[in-house]
């Protein structure tokens, strides 16, 4: 038995219930720690989960068991199939996704996946972002997972990448700057324990950015429509990219990416004229005939990065 572990309660809602409790000590009213679990069950390969809120759940569904019952704490779920996880999911308004994909306890996903009921489903965001495996002869880093990115989409689903990072052990001797990636959502304020329901909205709608951290897309618009949204191809094809970027590191180039369901394109502009500490609004034009999406990157000297997620685009 654990010390300090209630007697009341099974250990696995015991320990819930201190997750929850050490987030919310921590948070405050401009600091929000979200309690997330790579939970590795039932959906295939390695996958994160986040709920809307405190939400109790068993990772075994043993027989005569039920789907939900109320407990010491309340409403706990038990799950033992793929439909019981989907169907909690569903009902909580959570969101799940492939973590480390390709690579890992996650090679070959989520590409195995991709006719799964769970994965063509909205409530499957897509894929983490980590430069993983790194690749020092690259200008990008994470190119394992902005491939997929693509392909996803190529795939013809609304599919988005969220920056994800290990962190095994924390202590006073730990670098984090270095080795996180930051997801920067698009929120009027900060949202408070336990209700962080609007974290879950934004990233459903893709109205946000991942960066390394030295990068910083300020404002973004194609087609004068933000991250993420769905924006209209006109009859020449053409489309117009608008973004400030912000950064440390000189930059090295920006570019435009798009696919018509089948290849993936890019145009690559360089910027031989930067230097630290920069701030600027990039402009381009692009006929992209046959697109069915976009999506903006920023690359440094030292292959650090920001990009948007994918804007749909239609006739």
């Amino acid at each position: 038995m654990r010390l300090g572990r209630s007697l009341a309660l099974p250990m696995r809602l015991d320990e819930l219930k201190e997750y929850f409790q050490e987030a919310q000590r921590l948070s405050q009213d401009d600091f929000l720690l979200l309690p997330g679990e790579e939970a590795n069950i039932h959906y295939e390969g390695h996958w994160s989960l986040l709920l809307p809120r405190p939400i109790f759940w068993f990772m075994q569904r043993r027989p005569g068991e039920p789907f939900e019952e109320e407990m010491g704490l309340g409403k706990a779920y038990r799950t033992g199939s793929a439909a019981d996880m989907f169907n909690l999911i569903e009902r909580e308004g959570g969101l799940a996704w492939q973590a480390h994909p390709r690579t890992k306890g996650s090679t070959g996903y989520p590409d195995k996946t991709r006719e799964a009921f769970y994965f063509r489903d909205p409530s499957w965001l897509g894929a983490g972002f980590k430069a993983m495996p790194s690749d020092y002869s690259s200008p990008r880093l994470g190119e394992r997972a902005l491939n997929l990115l693509d392909d996803m989409n190529n795939w013809g689903l609304r599919k988005f990448l969220v920056g994800e990072v290990d962190v095994f052990k924390m202590d006073h001797t730990h670098e984090l700057y270095g080795h996180m990636n930051i997801n920067y959502l698009r929120l009027d304020r900060t949202p408070m324990f336990p209700d962080w329901s609007a974290v879950i909205e934004a990233l459903k709608s893709g109205d946000y950015f991942v960066t390394t951290g030295e990068i910083l897309i300020r404002d973004f618009k194609l087609n004068g429509v933000t991250s993420g949204g769905m924006a209209k191809l006109p009859a020449e094809d053409e489309v117009l990219v608008e973004a400030e970027v912000e950064w440390t590191f000189p930059i090295s180039f920006y570019e435009l990416i798009w696919g018509d369901g089948a290849t993936t394109h890019r145009k690559i502009v360089q910027t031989i004229e930067t230097g630290q500490f920069g701030r600027q609004r990039f402009q381009m034009k692009e006929k992209l005939p046959g697109a069915r999406w976009a999506r903006f990157a920023v690359w440094d000297v030292a292959a650090n990065g920001a990009f948007t997620q994918p804007v749909r685009l239609g006739w």
